[in-house]
């Protein structure tokens, strides 16, 4: 794995055992929606 991309890694890993048992597209266009990328 890219040492530069080891924190992404961590933090997609901690945020799928958050929300284990949850559909996560919903979770994610939910928080979409409320924050814009743009």
């Amino acid at each position: 794995m890219n040492k530069n991309m080891f924190k992404y890694h961590l933090k997609e890993c901690e945020f799928r055992f958050n929300n284990k048992g949850q559909d996560l597209y919903k979770i994610l266009l939910q928080n979409f929606k409320n924050n814009p990328l743009n």
